[in-house]
Parts: structure tokens; sequence; C-alpha cells
């Protein structure tokens, strides 16, 4: 049977223009992070007596590692997540526990401090204004940490609504993307390209709020949908404040999103707000618990005015911080004594009062401690958990390191390999040329023969 060698010869060009072509783009993009080295399928071209009849190409395709891919976005997601919570929380240990200026647990026992003094000179009216500054002190620098935990929740969610419409961008971009994915493999192509710019872009969305994406592009998070085939679903933000929460607009209606066990930047953000907010709740209770027993101690007292009943905090009706300086107490009726009768020489309601510094179990957080111990627990417990954050943060980082090393070793350009690949297909280029060369001369012999 005849065999049209020109024909081989040209399907050899053909195949091997191609694979130089790969090997042109692998070398240009071998410092690129987000691309994937590409390499061409080849397949022997059959005669109808199924001989060999020259090389087919059956496209390009790119080098593949998902299991890896998922893993990597997964690591980047948890890595992003503990630097926004540490981002967060850092600032609300910084008003919790300063390193100057107010300090609750200083003011709390120069409070105590006050009014051991007082008991042991309650007579005298200037240690009697010094125990009354001391209580203005401790309510102020109570009011200045509990306001400085709510602006910094405050400041932390109004950032959110720009990394939204990162979100919204990114979703956009993924849709596009699988339109432009499907026309190009409708018509032949496996669109290596196209494929290693929606993996980049489904990279940044785990790394902003955990999203994950199957093989077709489809986008979820916390199971529902961003993008869907050539549909991008939009991400809104809803409620403020301790009720700011996200949810996604689709056709039938809008579903909530599930923030707290979102990943990423977002999710980072919402568990540091949250745990800011809880540290907050905790904080005005401890503080309420200390105004609550001293202003007991001190209603039972009485002032060089006789007076008693007097409270000298005052707490907001809902039974939570922050408190205040009860503006009617004043040297008079500031209550040293124990008795009426013991006015103005008795202090023992005065040490009665300071007395409470060493008394355990009257917050009910911490049974076991002082006030003074209750306090440090909650700054070293709360230290503990942005300490976590980091040290989570680093080991994601290394993980996301090693898994990316990995993946490079199966997708990565490898320079030596790709020179290698340009001489032989350079060599296969020549050759092809040649035997197309060889006909041509052969018919261009027979014919001037003949």
């Amino acid at each position: 049977m005849a065999v049209n060698l020109s024909a081989v010869g040209l399907s050899g060009i053909a195949a091997a223009e191609a694979e130089l072509a790969a090997v042109e783009s692998n070398l240009t993009n071998a410092s690129n992070p987000n691309y994937s080295v590409e390499s061409v399928n080849l397949a022997a071209a059959p005669a109808p007596d199924g001989a060999g009849n020259g090389v087919q190409v059956l496209g390009t395709v790119r080098a593949q590692a998902p299991f890896l891919t998922s893993e990597i976005n997964s690591a980047q997601s948890n890595q992003n997540f503990n630097q926004s919570f540490a981002q967060v929380t850092q600032v609300a240990q910084s008003i919790l526990a300063p390193a100057s200026g107010a300090d609750l647990g200083q003011a709390m026992q120069n409070l105590f401090n006050a009014f051991t003094n007082l008991a042991a000179s309650p007579e005298d009216s200037s240690v009697r204004q010094t125990a009354i500054s001391a209580a203005g002190t401790f309510a102020q620098t109570a009011q200045q940490v509990s306001s400085g935990l709510a602006t910094a929740a405050s400041n932390a969610l109004s950032g959110l609504p720009s990394l939204v419409t990162q979100v919204n961008q990114l979703s956009s971009q993924i849709a596009n993307l699988n339109s432009q994915i499907a026309s190009a493999q409708a018509g032949g192509s496996q669109a290596p390209a196209l494929l290693d710019q929606r993996d980049a872009l489904v990279s940044q969305l785990s790394q902003l709020i955990g999203a994950s994406a199957d093989s077709q592009g489809n986008v979820t998070v916390n199971g529902v949908p961003l993008v869907f085939g050539t549909n991008a679903f939009t991400l809104n933000v809803t409620g403020s404040g301790t009720s700011t929460g996200l949810e996604v607009s689709l056709a039938s209606g809008n579903i909530p999103v599930a923030t707290a066990s979102l990943g990423g930047t977002i999710g980072g953000l919402f568990a540091g707000v949250t745990s800011v907010n809880q540290l907050a709740t905790n904080f005005d209770s401890m503080v309420t618990s200390i105004a609550t027993a001293i202003n007991t101690q001190h209603a039972a007292g009485y002032g060089l005015n006789g007076s008693t009943g007097n409270n000298l905090f005052l707490i907001p009706g809902s039974g939570t911080g922050p408190i205040s300086l009860n503006p009617a107490i004043n040297v008079q009726n500031l209550a040293a004594a124990s008795t009426a009768a013991g006015v103005p020489g008795d202090g023992s309601n005065a040490g009665a009062i300071a007395a409470l510094g060493q008394a355990s179990g009257l917050d009910p957080a911490y049974p076991n401690s002082t006030f003074a111990q209750a306090f440090a627990q909650l700054q070293s417990g709360f230290g503990a958990s942005v300490q976590a954050a980091g040290s989570n943060q680093q080991q994601a980082a290394a993980t996301v390191q090693s898994l990316t090393q990995l993946k490079s070793s199966i997708t990565g350009v490898s320079l030596n390999e790709q020179l290698t690949n340009l001489v032989e297909y350079q060599s296969a280029l020549q050759a092809a040329g040649r035997a197309v060369q060889a006909v041509n001369d052969m018919a261009t012999f027979l014919v001037q023969e003949v």
C-alpha cells in the first residue's frame, strides 16, 4: 500500500514544533510559582492497514498534583487564619496588659492599698481623699480597657467589607475562566495556561476565606457556593457589631455562611473578634465582681457624717461594666467605720474593704483566686491564645513550604530537563525536515528522469 511520505514527515515537523513551543513556554515560566510544566501528548497516526502513518499531536497538557494542591491551599488558609487572628488579638492584648500606662492590676492594688492606709488613719481627710481618688482611677482604668477592647473589635471588623470585595472579584474571575476553559476544551485544547490561572485564583480565595474548588472550578465555602460553572455568586456582609455575619446571594434567596468555621484571613478575623468580645465580657464581669464586693462592704460602713448604705461605685443595670465612681461619694460619707458609734476614729470597715484584695472566690469565674490572681489569669490565658496563634502560623508556614517544594518536584520546571528536551526536539525537527526534503528530492529526480 502506498504511503504518503511527505505527510509523514510533515506530521513529524508539526510534532517537533509543538514540543518546542511547550519547552519555550516552560523556560519562560521557570520562575513563575503559579505555572505547571507543560508537555505535548503524541500518538502514532495509523494507516488504514494499521501500520504507522506519522504522528498525531493530541494536545498540550500540564503536570498536575491535585492532592498536594488541595493540601497547600488548606495549609495556606490555616496560615492566614492564624496570622489574622494574631493581628486582632495582639491589639487587645496590648490593651489588657499594656507595656506602660493604664494597668488595671496596678490600679486595683493601689485601691486596696489606699483603704489599708485609710484603716490606719480614718480621720485624716487627705488619706480619705486619696482613697476616693484611687477608686476613681480604678474605675477610669476599667472604662479605658473596656472601651479599648470594644474599639479593637470594631476596628478589626471595619476591614471586612474590603476583604469581601476581594472575594467577590476573585469569584467573578474564576467564573469567567470557567467559561474560557469550557470553550477551549470544546475546541480540543486542554487549556493548561487557563487552568493554571484558575488554580492561582482558587488559592487566593482559600487564603482569604478558606474556600475550596473541585476539578470543574466550582467553588464553595462551608458548603455554600461562591462559583458554580460560569456563575459567580455575591458574598455580602450582614449585621453590625457582635451580630456581624456573611451571606451569599443566590437566585433562590440568600444563604448565611457559618462564620465560626471559616478559614483564611476572614475566618481568622471573625475568630479574633469573637475572642476579643469574649475577653471584654470576662473583663467586665470581673470588674463588676470587684465593684460589687467593695460596694457591699462599703454600704455596710459609716462615713464621718454618720451616713451609711452608700455605694462606692455605680454599676450598670445589666450587671456588667463599665463601672464608674459614684459622684456622690466625698470625704465625709466615705465609709471607713463599721459602726456609727465608732466614727470618726474607727477604720475597721476600711480594713474590711482592703481585706477583699486577699479574699478568694469573690469572682465566680475564678473560685480559688484573689482578684489580683484572677486578673493575672485572665491576662495569661488570653496571652496564651495569642501566642498559640503565632506558633500555629509558623507551623502552617513550614507546612506550606514543605508541600510547595514537594509539588514543585512534580509540576515545577527543571531547567536542565528542558534544555535537554530542547536539544532533542530540535534534532527531531531537523530530522523530520530532512525526511521531507528527501521526499522532495526523490520527486524532483523522478520528474526529471521521466
